[in-house]
């Protein structure tokens, strides 16, 4: 799992590289052809690309730091690396964005007009055209190496997309003199940097607080709930370390299980979630489940007697355990497979005795009638779970 998962981040790599190489030429053509075509928007949209730069700088280094191994000081693995790295981006990201918004604003107050070239708008849309197709290949990058940052990542690289086609638009308006609308949308563009800061740093915190979505711990519940077993599931606590989900689980198991037997419910447990829910790492605590018979006792004897009468009239074979045997008052030794192929009869109990030997334990005697014959019938109830006959002996009354 923990191999699978470190190639995982070093294929997600190759989307993080991809995208700098991209965001670095589209800003150094967009630059250019700002200065070239005086169009405040295509600068702000260069600007943009730059400070996409440095996110993806910083998701490259996370995913390369991400993918050292657990040690001393790291017991958990470095996982965390990438939401410090996004954090970090999205400070960048509020900077520049602060500083584009200041310098449109200063344009547009100082009302200077200047004529913005067409060709400005046939730019935005060719590295439109570039940014969409990035944003398909780290998409399908992204779900192939279940990298959530480089999802992320992808995300972004179509917000770029929309927001070169908005400032292609712009341009266009304003190379009929409409300089204000050219402004006006670098002002938006600078809004879609902030918006993007904003969602980046608010995500990171809440990964680096220990913030989990509490629809998941209700999905995994009902998912835990249904594994063998289980009687209850007492809580789960979950945290996130960079895309990785570690799930602290206590579940409640019946007492009469032994240790094999709840370790192995522990590892389908862990099974589950992982195969199903792509859970990174589950730790799965065990506690007793209070038995509902425990807490009657009192009328436990009653519950068994009509449990037996199922019994002796062959009503119920799940009753039966797998190591039943039944020595007959002839004589005949009975397992469960010739016991279920006796013709069932209506008989009845009577002088029924209840004797409990152990929480586990019950053994019980009655006679019944049959052919005019008195059969004595001592019974022995185990409980694994719920209540199981193990053994019976049939002996005629002189």
């Amino acid at each position: 799992m923990n191999n699978s998962r470190y190639q995982d981040l070093k294929l997600a790599e190759r989307g993080a590289l991809l995208s700098i190489w991209a965001y670095v030429i589209l800003s150094v053509i967009k630059l250019t052809f700002a200065t070239m075509t005086n169009s405040e928007s295509l600068r702000a949209d260069a600007f943009n690309n730059i400070t996409d730069i440095l996110g993806s700088v910083a998701v490259l280094i996370g995913l390369k730091i991400a993918r050292r191994p657990a040690d001393d000081d790291h017991t958990y693995g470095h996982w965390k690396i990438e939401s410090v790295a996004s954090l970090v981006t999205s400070f960048i990201m509020f900077g520049v964005g602060f500083f584009v918004l200041k310098d449109t604003v200063t344009a547009i107050l100082s009302n200077e007009k200047t004529r913005v070239d067409l060709v400005g708008s046939i730019v935005g849309v060719a590295c439109a055209a570039v940014m969409l197709a990035i944003y398909f290949y780290n998409r399908k990058l992204a779900i192939k190496a279940k990298s959530s940052s480089l999802m992320s990542a992808a995300k972004d690289n179509l917000a770029d997309a929309v927001s070169s086609i908005a400032t292609s638009i712009a341009i266009f308006a304003a190379s009929f003199n409409l300089t204000f609308i050219d402004r006006l949308m670098a002002i938006v563009i600078t809004v879609f940097i902030f918006k993007t800061a904003y969602d980046i740093f608010a995500e990171a915190v809440f990964s680096l607080s220990d913030g989990f979505d509490e629809s998941k711990i209700e999905i995994y519940t009902q998912a835990i709930a249904k594994v063998p077993k289980v009687s209850a599931v007492k809580y789960i606590r979950g945290r996130t370390y960079g895309s990785n989900i570690f799930l602290d689980v206590v579940v409640e198991m019946s007492p009469d299980l032994s240790v094999f037997e709840s370790h192995a419910a522990t590892e389908d447990i862990e099974e589950t979630l992982k195969q199903n829910y792509d859970v990174f790492d589950i730790d799965v605590h065990v506690e007793p489940a209070i038995l509902a018979d425990e807490e009657r006792d009192s009328t436990l004897a009653l519950i068994i007697l009509g449990l037996e009468e199922q019994v002796l009239n062959n009503k119920s074979p799940e009753l039966l355990a797998d190591t039943f045997s039944e020595i007959s008052f002839d004589g005949r030794q009975l397992t469960k497979q010739t016991k279920l192929n006796e013709v069932p009869q209506p008989l009845a109990i009577a002088g029924y005795k209840a004797q409990r030997l152990s929480k586990k334990t019950f053994v019980v005697t009655y006679h019944y009638y049959e052919a005019k014959q008195t059969i004595l019938v001592t019974s022995i109830w185990r409980r694994r779970t719920q209540w199981y006959c193990q053994a019976r002996q049939l002996t005629k009354k002189t």
